[in-house]
């Protein structure tokens, strides 16, 4: 039994170990299986990765650690036509950006902001309930706004220098250069209009990021330099634009006009010197105030011209000879019937000979000398002189004016727009026309580009043109002696020059009703156009004020304004024929170093000239035998308005950057310091 037992104990153990091998063995084999299943599902996979989806993930790949930076170029230069900026880019300000979900203490932020900008807090509230991630609030911060942006510690808020536009000439260049958006594109005036000259070409370059996010430029890499914008010349001299936006603004003040403008030209050549509206509006600010005032009114805006296209007729009428100057017209004593409608002229004139009733500007007898005309010539010629079609202007935006079809004239309508009214005209066409009269006859297209220079060098200059013939030499001589007469004893008086014979036409016209018809009783519109007559005529002035209150007879409050401009610009052509065509510079920076050269001091008067005098002073000390001194001294700036000291300090070369708005009160270097070219001036101001 005992054996037997044994026996059977032995063979249970031996079929427990085989079943425990049998069992080992199967594991082995699943294991064996897994691995080989793992190493060709790794194996599948390590090969689509590599190979099937490889190129995308190393798209990825470079995406996380390869970037490409963009390198920002500079907006071109607009200047004037004896080199001066006028529109630049400026780096010195700063971009504010949000994130509004990560951004905690918006109230605080939105406060500050409308402290530095004047705007509404509700302004900026507004911005940053957008559905964006990012929203950029203000992008013409200065140094010191952004730095106490910085003090407040805000997450989520974005801080960037950046270049901005900047217009060293203000308000008085607003309207005709427009503005930029953020991105330095040309939004309006001449700024979208020569947008592809000054648009720069932005460049670029690799940088690699590690796995703290440090990027670092890969010089092995490819890279793209960027190109700075080109340069833009205008026909505009810049003591002209300040000259005549002063007077603009002086006027449109005392008359409480609706609006006032200017257009200042040579006839000879059609370039325009100066041309300016007021109201304006803020070039740095373009959004704040009425859009309205964006608008370069002698350019865009329509008006009945009134008695100044008086010379349409008159130019009709002696170049067919149809009357000459010395033959008489009777003026009906002030009252005369033309079918149902009654003229009346300002005084009761009786005879008059045809050249007193340009000079007197009776209604009255031009309505008589458009009858003997009849209706086509009359508009054939002021077709001849351009109106009711585009003169041409480089300048977005221009209206070219209404001339009805003559064949639908009535009798009333071609005395009516005989005497310059049912035709509406701009400022410009009116200065083209007169320009004609100056310029022997011949209508020039009007230019506001001299030339421009692309990213590239490519120069394009443009030359003057003519337009056409309008009238005889002759005929244009017999003009200019009565618009003389006009001003030495007609209604043009108060445009009159001490020592110079001014050509001109007074115009005042009723303002149309659009809505019921005919004309409103106390609403006009006041013109005055004319020029020197010193055998040269390079200079013609358009003025027009629209709805002046009180007075209202262009003799009374556009002549004056001409007679101004033109005795501010005489002293200012003194001061230009002292300036040197290639100015020297005032310190060549080299290494830190610099050679400098001194402004001696000058006891010259320059309260005639507001604006750019101040800046030129250093011009008229080039001329100056202690030029080759060694030292230029930093002048005091204090209470100087903000335009004036950053065109002074930029003429040293210096660089500006402006704390407030208003009047100077505080400079970071002190009056008698030393210059070197490319530093820093800070400037506080504050309002008077």
């Amino acid at each position: 039994m005992t054996a037997r037992k044994k026996s059977n104990g032995r063979k249970s153990r031996r079929k427990v170990h085989k079943n425990v091998s049998k069992r080992y063995v199967w594991r082995m084999r699943i294991l064996a299986f897994t691995i080989i299943v793992l190493f060709f599902v790794l194996g599948g996979r390590l090969f689509q990765l590599q190979i099937v989806d490889g190129q995308k993930y190393a798209q990825i790949a470079r995406r996380q650690h390869i970037r490409k930076v963009k390198l920002e170029s500079r907006r071109g230069s607009i200047v004037d036509r004896a080199g001066q900026e006028i529109a630049l880019d400026h780096p010195q300000y700063f971009t504010c950006g949000v994130r509004p979900a990560q951004l905690k203490s918006a109230g605080t932020l939105c406060t500050e902001l409308a402290a530095f900008t004047s705007r509404p807090a509700s302004h900026y509230q507004r911005r940053l309930q957008s559905h964006s991630p990012f929203v950029y609030l203000e992008w013409r911060l200065t140094a010191s706004q952004a730095d106490r942006l910085q003090s407040l510690g805000m997450n989520g808020m974005n801080l960037k220098k950046t270049s901005g536009r900047f217009y060293p000439f203000y308000r008085a260049t607003s309207q005709l250069l427009g503005y930029t958006d953020v991105d330095g594109s040309g939004i309006a005036g001449l700024e979208v209009q020569c947008d592809e000259a000054l648009q720069g070409e932005k460049g670029w370059e690799i940088h690699q990021r590690d796995a703290r996010g440090v990027s670092i430029w890969d010089p092995l890499r490819s890279y793209a330099q960027p190109r700075d914008g080109g340069t833009v010349r205008l026909s505009i001299d810049i003591l002209s634009q300040e000259i005549l936006h002063d007077a603009l603004i002086q006027v449109q003040e005392k008359y409480q006009a609706n609006w006032a403008g200017g257009v200042l030209l040579n006839p000879k050549t059609g370039e325009i010197l100066a041309i300016s509206s007021v109201p304006d509006f803020d070039p740095i600010r373009p959004e704040i105030g009425p859009l309205a005032n964006h608008k370069l009114k002698p350019i865009t805006d329509l008006f009945e011209p009134g008695s100044v296209f008086k010379v349409v007729a008159a130019t009709a009428a002696l170049e067919k000879g149809i009357v000459c100057l010395d033959d008489s017209i009777f003026c009906e004593n002030g009252s005369y019937r033309i079918g149902r409608k009654r003229l009346k002229d300002t005084h009761e004139y009786g005879w008059l000979t045809f050249e007193d009733v340009i000079v007197y500007s009776s209604n009255i007898g031009m309505a008589k000398v458009a009858e003997k005309l009849g209706s086509k010539e009359i508009y054939r010629f002021a077709a001849r002189y351009g109106f009711g079609t585009p003169t041409g202007i480089d300048f977005p935006g221009e209206n070219s004016g209404r001339l009805r079809p003559y064949d639908k004239w009535k009798d009333i309508d071609r005395a009516n727009i005989a005497m310059g009214q049912g035709i509406a005209a701009n400022m410009l066409q009116l200065a083209l026309a007169f320009g004609a009269i100056a310029n022997d006859g011949i209508l020039m297209e009007p230019r506001l580009v001299l030339d421009r220079t692309d990213m590239k060098g490519n120069h394009r200059s443009y030359p003057p043109r003519e337009v056409r013939r309008v009238m005889e030499p002759e005929t244009a001589r017999q003009l200019r002696q009565v618009l003389i007469k006009c001003v030495d004893e007609g209604t043009g008086k108060n445009a009159a020059l001490d020592g110079s014979a001014v050509a001109g036409k007074t115009g005042t016209a009723q303002v149309p009703d659009l809505i019921k018809g005919g004309y409103y009783d106390d609403r006009f519109v006041s013109s005055f156009a004319g020029f020197i007559t010193d055998g040269k005529e390079d200079r013609l002035l358009v003025i027009t004020v629209c709805e002046p209150q009180e007075e209202h007879f262009a003799s009374q409050v556009a002549a004056p304004v001409f007679k101004k401009v033109m005795q501010r610009l005489q002293p200012a052509d003194v001061i230009r024929k002292t300036w040197k065509p290639n100015p020297i510079e005032l310190a060549d920076v080299s290494g830190g170093i610099g050679k400098m050269v001194s402004l001696p001091d000058r006891n010259i008067d320059l309260k005639w000239l507001r604006g750019p005098a101040l800046s030129d002073i250093s011009e008229l000390a080039r001329e100056d035998e202690s030029i080759e001194q060694t030292e230029v001294l930093l002048p005091d700036l204090r209470g100087i308005s903000i335009r004036e000291a950053t065109r002074i300090l930029t003429s040293y070369g210096i660089t500006v950057e402006i704390d407030g708005s208003g009047w100077i009160v505080k400079q970071s270097f002190k009056p008698g310091t030393s210059l070197i070219k490319c530093s820093t001036c800070r400037l506080k101001a504050k309002p008077l």
